[in-house]
């Protein structure tokens, strides 16, 4: 077996493999860039009897279409600005944010974008595209999804083996003769229709419209849908317009609200017995009690993790990465609870969990856009 196979690698030495990989990966891919541009610049796929470079990427190259765009859009970007070679292979950039880039990019404000959308995702390069140049915000607005058509029977149906099957077959072919299968048991009977195949689920889309608006695109189901004209009607006094942004906010506002004070996300307004006297006393209640174990974990507790951890996942590899993932949220007892862990703030930490898939309803409707202010959502 090579030494090099993954399997008898140890870990820190398979994720130094790992970074190896992708910095030839990229410099590939940046080679493959360079030649493609040279090759559309010549227009060699004519010669190779192609009408197109895009043809060209999916029949000879056997690119997918995405693929293929991804790769034509950053080799296109990287014509105008020779200068991204080297953020492209040194991870800076990849190939679908040098394509956002590249509809707002020019000679002024290269240096200062190419330094704002360094290692930065997808969804912030586009954050940070739109906040150059706003894009048209969708109307808002609810509209009922199509019900799918059922899957049309397949017209090529073996008919069983019999003497007077050559017949049929022919009398079926023939224009303007039609004929019933009359199934006998002699004659095999038809296989059922095949069952309607479920569309996939389609995501939720938060798409940014300028530097502080999204456009939201979402499915709801029959129930939800309800709830939500619902609640528009009993908001008609606070928002008399029944703008959709209005309501979800309200609604989104009394949720934290409501969820935060369980998770210590949200301060009470009202302040219990004991808080007003650790207040008086300028000191917390928890310092002057001794630290033991106990199942219940006091709010004020809660609170003050949930501030000092900022509202995310406070777990760090040993590559010294946090999480810092905001999904599914739990106090996660540092020293466990099970071997007399106390429930004090230096010994509990925010701790994430892996989601979990939500079941599919069939009637659905799409919110088709709901422009929403960033400033909406600090909380």
């Amino acid at each position: 077996m090579s030494a090099l196979a993954p399997a008898s690698l140890e870990s820190n030495v398979l994720a130094l493999r790992l970074r190896e990989l992708a910095g030839e990966e990229r410099n590939v891919q940046v080679d493959f860039l360079l030649h493609l541009d040279e090759f559309d610049r010549r227009r060699a796929f004519v010669e190779a009897g192609y009408s197109s470079l895009w043809s060209y990427c999916l029949e000879a190259l056997h690119l997918r279409e995405g693929a293929a765009g991804r790769r034509i859009q950053a080799m296109r970007v990287l014509r105008r600005f020779p200068t991204l070679e080297a953020p492209l292979r040194d991870g800076r950039l990849c190939l679908s944010t040098v394509a956002l880039l590249g509809q707002v990019l020019t000679e002024e404000n290269l240096n200062d974008l190419l330094a704002r959308a360094a290692y930065r995702t997808r969804a912030e390069v586009e954050h940070l595209v739109v906040s150059v140049q706003a894009r048209t915000a969708p109307r808002t607005g609810l509209r009922t999804l199509p019900e799918r058509a059922p899957a049309a029977a397949s017209t090529a149906l073996a008919l069983p083996a019999s003497n007077g099957g050559a017949e049929r077959a022919e009398a079926s072919s023939s224009p303007g003769t039609a004929e019933t299968l009359d199934p006998s048991p002699n004659a095999g009977r038809l296989p059922p229709p095949d069952a309607t195949l479920e569309k996939p689920k389609r995501r939720a889309e938060t798409l940014p419209v300028s530097d502080d608006h999204w456009s939201l695109r979402v499915t709801l189901g029959r129930a939800c849908k309800e709830d939500l004209e619902t609640l528009r009607s009993l908001l008609s006094h606070k928002v008399p317009d029944g703008d959709l942004a209005a309501v979800l906010h309200e609604a989104i506002r009394c949720a934290i609200d409501k969820h935060g004070k369980r998770k210590g996300a949200v301060t009470p307004q009202r302040k219990t017995k004991d808080a007003k006297e650790d207040a008086k006393q300028g000191t917390k209640q928890t310092a002057a009690k001794p630290a033991v174990a106990r199942s219940t974990i006091p709010a004020i507790v809660r609170r003050a993790v949930w501030s000092r951890d900022g509202g995310r996942c406070a777990w760090v590899g040993p590559d010294g990465c946090r999480c810092n993932s905001r999904w599914k949220l739990e106090l996660d007892h540092i020293q466990p609870a099970a071997l007399a862990g106390p429930s004090t703030i230096d010994n509990l930490r925010l701790a994430c969990r892996a989601p979990e898939v939500s079941p599919r309803s069939r009637d659905k409707w799409r919110v088709r856009s709901i422009v929403c202010d960033t400033r909406q959502f600090e909380s």
